[in-house]
């Protein structure tokens, strides 16, 4: 039976429908980031509901959600929440199905603040499940966050919704929706060793993440017979990204495309540093001390928890501050971490403009985020504006002197991340031992840190670990502007 979730994951990569079939435990495991859209996409799905009033769930899911529905049909329901339907190999949960005359009208609920690719494909691939279960299908919505929406006291769900008619898009999509669902059913039909087919079939042979996952599972004693059907320019794709190596191409093929030593030095990883002395040195004169490292970390939601914000809109909720008076001077540290459920805005702006000096250059890692970031508490907390704005004022990017080409590396790999460039300058400083070791983790164990169901003991070890996780963001930062300055002396 093909499910709705698993045709979205054909259409993302056929390799990805295949390996949740065969080899789920090869994929990876869902981290932080992916939670956190589970989560918010759960807060939105019950707002929605309060859009149609005298609404009636469905419990279950597949044959049993199936029966539940077609038996609150039967008793004169008008408005399905979750209501289940299967026909012809296929099966969905709908989001909210609304009775109007004859037909039913049809909603799916998106975290997302607009319309995307594959929210057409979605309720296309839902309406050919309804009509393949005998029911007649009238409109079909879209149902999306408003992030022009400002909460001011309780949130209005018809203000923080917007609901967008997509009607005609779908019809226009229902033919592509049917050949894809033919596809995506002969994937799930392919045995465990599907040889070339997905391999030929990848979209993006180049940067798709479930191919090597899947290439690994094939391509063993076989390997031989497997490249030659491959087209060649598949087969170079593949060569070159090392999702088959050159030794497991026969060799008069191998020659035809250059040779294993063309795609031995593709994926050669040569540590190669290219260093503007003169161009850091004059960046660096224009630095004013005492020097202030400063990264924020913050918690946005779909549904604005407090007043004052849109949704997803930037909650700073902590902040870890380094502070170097002098070149050489001792190295001194100030933090601080809201943890209350209260709006963290007026507490961390407090804090913020008695722990910054008045003067002096505030060095961040990507100036943008942490400057937008200061004109909403500015915003939110107008007697602060001066002191927050005077930072944004003497702020400096250390992460531009990556991006402008200063400072560059080939293990960098082509990105200027703080997670990237750190492990590169100063190998002596990680994040692998810590228990928070990325910002979604961090945006993450806010919530939890602050909602009154948390044990003490929880949210101790929450504090210890959000606390020492920003603390290295702005330890990093100094660390790699003293390994900058020292590359611009030798």
């Amino acid at each position: 039976m093909l499910t709705k979730s698993n045709f979205l994951k054909f259409l993302e990569c056929s390799c990805q429908l295949w390996l949740v079939k065969n080899m789920p435990h090869l994929l990876p495991p869902i981290d932080a980031a992916l939670q956190r859209l589970f989560d918010e996409g759960n807060k939105v799905d019950l707002f929605a509901k309060k859009l149609f009033p005298r609404g009636v769930e469905i419990a279950g899911f597949n044959e049993a959600g199936a029966r539940n529905t077609a038996s609150a049909i039967a008793g004169g329901a008008t408005v399905l929440f979750q209501p289940t339907f299967t026909g012809n190999g296929i099966t969905c949960r709908c989001d909210i199905l609304v009775k109007r005359g004859r037909s039913w009208d049809l909603y799916e609920v998106k975290s997302s603040t607009g319309q995307k690719g594959t929210h057409v494909m979605d309720l296309a691939f839902q309406r050919v499940c309804l009509e393949e279960s005998g029911i007649r299908v009238g409109k079909t919505f879209l149902v999306h966050v408003n992030n022009q929406y400002v909460r001011r006291g309780k949130v209005d769900p018809f203000g923080v919704l917007a609901t967008v008619n997509l009607t005609q898009e779908v019809k226009t999509a229902l033919p592509v929706a049917r050949t894809q669902i033919a596809r995506a059913k002969k994937t799930l039909a392919l045995s465990t060793k599907a040889g070339l087919d997905l391999l030929k079939a990848c979209s993006a042979p180049g940067s798709c993440p479930y191919l090597p996952l899947y290439a690994g599972t094939i391509l063993h004693e076989d390997v031989y017979a497997i490249a030659p059907g491959l087209p060649r320019a598949r087969l170079r794709e593949l060569l070159a990204r090392g999702v088959i190596a050159p030794k497991n191409v026969p060799p008069d093929l191998l020659e035809s495309l250059g040779g294993a030593a063309a795609f031995k030095r593709a994926r050669a990883k040569k540590p190669a540093a290219n260093i503007d002395r003169e161009g850091l040195a004059r960046e660096f004169a224009e630095l004013e001390y005492p020097l202030h490292f400063l990264d924020y970390e913050t918690f946005a939601s779909a549904i604005p928890d407090f007043d004052g914000y849109r949704p997803y809109q930037q909650a700073v909720f902590q902040y870890s501050l380094h502070v170097l008076r002098k070149p050489g001077g001792r190295l001194e540290h100030k933090e601080f971490l809201h943890d209350a459920s209260t709006d963290p805005a007026r507490p961390v702006a407090a804090a913020l403009a008695r722990d910054i000096a008045s003067a002096g250059s505030v060095i961040v890692w990507n100036e943008r985020f942490e400057a937008s970031r200061n004109e909403e508490l500015a915003r939110l907390v107008p007697s602060l504006r001066a002191p927050l704005r005077s930072i944004n004022e003497r702020m400096y990017d250390l992460m531009q002197v990556v991006k402008r080409g200063l400072y560059l590396d080939s293990r960098f790999e082509g990105s200027a991340s703080l997670k990237k460039v750190l492990p590169v300058v100063v190998p002596s400083l990680s994040y692998g031992s810590l228990n928070v070791r990325n910002g979604e983790m961090a945006a993450a164990g806010w919530p939890e840190l602050t909602d009154p169901r948390t044990t003490a003991k929880r949210k101790k070890a929450l504090r210890r670990d959000l606390l020492a996780y920003c603390k290295l963001d702005t330890l990093a930062m100094v660390e790699i502007y003293k390994a900058f300055v020292k590359a611009s002396k030798e």
